[in-house]
């Protein structure tokens, strides 16, 4: 059961008067349960219209502006129409990368791939059951490590070029330390990412691959049956996806917030996130939307006592989110910022351990060293680091 009332009255103090009439008015379109009261208010502010529609192209919520606002006869004329003529172009594409998500699944059987797709048109199928119900710049196709050589020739087949070009020595280490390869097609960059793990190796958040294919669900995407994470997994790799992002998109929260409406099981949730080292994360993700959108928090959850620990951190995250602010996931302070969101120190550990001594493809194109001396790539690691940390 999930203490809702609780979360709602909360929201709506914490809402009341803290956000700019933009901001107020996208929570407002995104809120879990539609409050017609709530929208209201919002669009009785002055809104300036150009920062409405930026902030929800930021957020990734348009669709869910467009839902809110397609039925009312009060707005201008030339608003109505910017937002549905942008609506529409998000769903020519939903409809575009749905068949693209079906003749790449096709092709992967064919060739005795399995693979599980997520996020995309998939998520937005399964979350509010039409694809154009989410914005999306690509396609995400998990598999198992033993399958992404066969899975990288199945898609330069279909016309995928490759965007990352390593050694015979670098792709090794890559697949034992990276989680994607990023594809193109047709001039268009970063169109597809073929992923064999959930984060980077070292974010030290271990998910068990072969455990979430065995537990995979299938969803029907514009008439085609495809298979992607079941939703006690999805909700987990929602929560460390936002969490890897910084929650920078109101819509990753958006997502979060309509899963947590499916029946759950939210004892299992809990159990996989202790293993994982993610009770924060999740806790983080769960009490954000409950805060900014109304939904209601799990009662496993508010008994883990990581609510009142992370208050102070749910509240930066907040003015961050509503200001718009992307982190750079390339500085000292999103790393150290990351840590904060784990609870155990082993944990944090794992994580500065493997930062400061995973080489990266940075490092690989910094400089050339012969195949045997390949080791000293963790030196090249740590002083970029500290001529990172220096020039602060």
């Amino acid at each position: 059961m999930a203490t809702t009332a609780k979360s709602e009255i909360a929201a709506s103090e914490r809402c009341e008067s803290r956000y700019s009439p933009e901001f107020e008015l996208l929570l407002a379109c995104c809120a879990h349960r539609r409050d017609s009261d709530r929208l209201a208010q919002a669009l009785g502010s002055r809104i300036d219209w150009e920062i409405a529609l930026r902030l929800a192209e930021h957020h990734r919520v348009l669709p869910a502006l467009h839902a809110a606002m397609s039925a009312r006869d009060d707005l201008p004329a030339s608003i109505a129409s910017a937002i549905r003529s942008r609506a529409e172009k998000n769903a020519l594409k939903a409809l575009r990368f749905s068949a693209e998500l079906a003749r790449i699944a096709r092709s992967f059987a064919e060739r005795g791939v399995e693979a599980l797709a997520h996020k995309g048109p998939l998520l937005a199928q399964l979350l509010y059951g039409d694809p154009a119900m989410r914005q999306f710049g690509d396609l995400d196709f998990l598999v198992r490590p033993a399958d992404v050589a066969r899975a990288k020739a199945t898609l330069r087949d279909l016309g995928y070029e490759l965007q990352l070009h390593l050694s015979p020595r670098q792709e090794r280490a890559y697949l034992r330390s990276g989680y994607e390869y990023v594809f193109a097609r047709g001039g268009q960059r970063n169109l597809l990412e073929l992923q064999w793990r959930l984060l980077p190796g070292f974010y030290a958040v271990e998910f068990d691959i072969d455990a979430i294919f065995e537990r995979s669900v299938e969803v029907t995407v514009e008439g085609f049956r495809v298979r992607t994470l079941g939703c006690e997994d999805l909700m987990l790799a929602l929560c460390a996806h936002a969490a890897k992002h910084g929650w920078a998109q109101l819509g990753m929260l958006r997502d979060i917030a309509t899963l947590s409406d499916f029946q759950l099981n939210w004892g299992w949730i809990l159990k996989e996130a202790r293993r994982l080292g993610i009770v924060r994360i999740l806790t983080i993700s769960i009490s954000l939307a409950a805060g900014l959108l109304g939904c209601g928090i799990p009662d496993a959850i508010a008994s883990t006592g990581e609510i009142p620990s992370s208050e102070k951190l749910i509240h930066d995250l907040e003015r961050r989110i509503s200001d718009g602010q992307d982190p750079d996931t390339n500085s000292l302070r999103y790393f150290r910022d990351f840590a904060r969101t784990r609870e155990g120190w082993q944990d944090r550990a794992r994580l500065a351990a493997r930062l400061a001594l995973t080489p990266s493809v940075g490092e690989w194109e910094s400089v050339r060293i012969p195949g045997p001396l390949f080791p000293l790539y963790r030196l090249v690691r740590i002083g970029r680091l500290l001529k990172r940390a220096c020039s602060l």
